[in-house]
């Protein structure tokens, strides 16, 4: 579960598992997104999500996805104060996998709770 509160930012790491809990370490052609929004709610395009961030591409506010540290397959996910705008409640944050390796198509990888909280 990941708690969060409005209008403020919010740091995590990520680790992407495999079925067998082996960590992934995404290369440099992959790409890793974090998507806010509700499970049943989202359009193919994404156009219903609330938030979408993704590896090699800022949101406009600032926030981003890196993919940090090869060695031990941590991955940076900043969320800006600014994109935490939306009303509070609770979602489903997800975190998608485009790997370039196997027939780059977009693999979820995990679903987390997220819950918004009011400032």
């Amino acid at each position: 579960m990941v708690y969060a509160y409005q209008r403020r930012g919010l740091t995590r790491n990520v680790q992407i598992l495999d079925a067998n809990s082996n960590v992934i370490v995404p290369t440099g052609l992959d790409t890793i997104r974090a998507i806010i929004g509700r499970e049943g709610q989202l359009g193919a395009n994404l156009e219903t999500a609330l938030l979408v961030v993704a590896s090699g591409s800022d949101t406009p506010a600032g926030s981003f996805f890196r993919k940090n540290d090869p060695s031990n397959g941590n991955n940076l996910l900043r969320l800006d104060a600014s994109d935490l705008n939306f009303a509070p409640g609770t979602y489903t944050l997800f975190i998608e996998l485009l790997d370039v390796a196997d027939d780059s198509e977009w693999k979820n990888v995990s679903r987390d709770v997220f819950v918004l909280e009011g400032t």
